[in-house]
């Protein structure tokens, strides 16, 4: 991957953190409710396919849902966890610091959807100065995330 899409899919993985997280809980429930219906993804079953090459059996059709919904869990929470490392590791920043800067950039400018002019009014920061912090940050999240 190079540089620029590296960039783009952490920021892209920052900004959708909170709704990555609710859309888990909501794959995990349903995934809870399938597995609750049936013991079906204990067993193995042979897949038999229709006319037209898909899955005309209903009990494999079961099974898929609950591999692609195992599989979309998995997906959200690779992009997840490092990101909620990173805000663990930032949790206890104390003000003035580095660190307390990408804590409020994530919480101000990925959560709250406030521009960096507005953020940097609120820490008595330049707005050059935030952004650097932004790129610093962005490039720390990178790292979390195994880039």
């Amino acid at each position: 991957m190079k540089a620029r899409e590296i960039f783009k899919f952490t920021e892209k993985c920052l900004y959708n953190y909170k709704a990555n997280l609710s859309r888990i809980g909501v794959l995990e429930e349903d995934l809870r409710v399938l597995r609750a219906g049936s013991d079906v993804h204990a067993q193995s079953y042979q897949l038999t396919f229709g006319f037209y090459g898909d899955n005309s059996d209903p009990v494999s059709r079961y099974v898929e849902k609950i591999e692609s919904l195992e599989n979309q869990i998995k997906r959200l929470k690779r992009n997840t966890a490092p990101i909620t490392e990173l805000i663990n590791d930032m949790s206890t920043a104390k003000e003035g610091t580095k660190n307390y800067d990408y804590k409020m950039l994530i919480e101000l400018f990925y959560f709250g959807g406030l521009l960096l002019s507005e953020i940097a009014d609120e820490l008595h920061k330049s707005r050059r100065t935030l952004s650097q912090r932004r790129q610093s940050l962005v490039l720390k999240a990178a790292g979390y995330l195994g880039f």
